[in-house]
């Protein structure tokens, strides 16, 4: 009895037993978490790559276009499964499905059932399968100013007006001396008939790309010119 009992103490581990055992299990979890999102870069880039072999394509080759694209589509998926954590995945993937729900061509050819289940199809899917993913991927970053312009288009595409001014204006609030945003809201709000907005935002875009002799440059001067109102340029 005396010989089973130091039997069975001599079993038990040590507590640098368990340390060791701890290491190793952190070790092989930390190796498959590198893994997966090494393999998830790869698809990425794979997918990105996909989408502008097709892009270079002629619009009339719509079923090599398509396939390239579904191709890429499936690919951006099988990255979101290894890594869903990071905001770029699902950003890149809202991309590629409002560059296809903003083409006919590409739309009409692409079964959405294929890339999303539970979805219809339709032009409105795919923006509406853009706006999930543009949504996660603020949620993981929600400071990106690009990634609220981008929404906002999503929901001006989606006829809610509400929504895509508060995306706008947040994307405009995040990123205030980016002129780009500041003139494509001074555009859309023009096209709403919004005047102070349209002021408000089209001066910020003038100051942001005003030049030290006082001129005005790039696609700020160019719009103003096209609407006739380049009395705004004047200081």
């Amino acid at each position: 009895m005396v010989f089973l009992s130091n039997w069975q103490r001599n079993l038990k581990p040590s507590g640098f037993s368990i340390l060791i055992i701890l290491f190793i299990f952190i070790f092989i979890f930390y190796e498959f978490i590198l893994l997966s999102r090494l393999s998830a870069e790869r698809y990425l880039d794979k997918a990105l790559g996909y989408l502008e072999k097709s892009r270079s394509l002629n619009k009339d080759i719509i079923i090599e276009k398509s396939l390239l694209y579904y191709r890429g589509l499936k690919l951006f998926k099988n990255s979101l499964r290894l890594n869903p954590f990071d905001s770029r995945f699902y950003f890149e993937y809202a991309e590629a499905i409002a560059e296809i729900g903003g083409d006919p061509q590409l739309s009409n050819s692409l079964d959405i059932d294929r890339l999303d289940e539970g979805r219809t199809g339709g032009v409105e899917e795919f923006y509406e399968l853009a706006k999930t993913n543009y949504i996660e991927a603020i949620l993981r970053e929600p400071t990106n100013a690009i990634y609220h312009h981008r929404l906002g288009k999503i929901y001006d595409k989606l006829s809610d007006s509400t929504k895509a001014e508060e995306e706008f204006r947040k994307a405009a609030s995040l990123s205030p001396q980016n002129a780009g945003i500041h003139l494509y809201l001074s555009q859309y709000f023009l096209s709403k008939n919004k005047e102070a907005d349209f002021l408000y935002h089209i001066k910020k875009a003038v100051e942001l790309q005003r030049l030290p002799d006082g001129s005005v440059v790039g696609d700020v001067f160019w719009f103003l010119k096209s609407i006739g109102r380049e009395d705004l340029m004047k200081k």
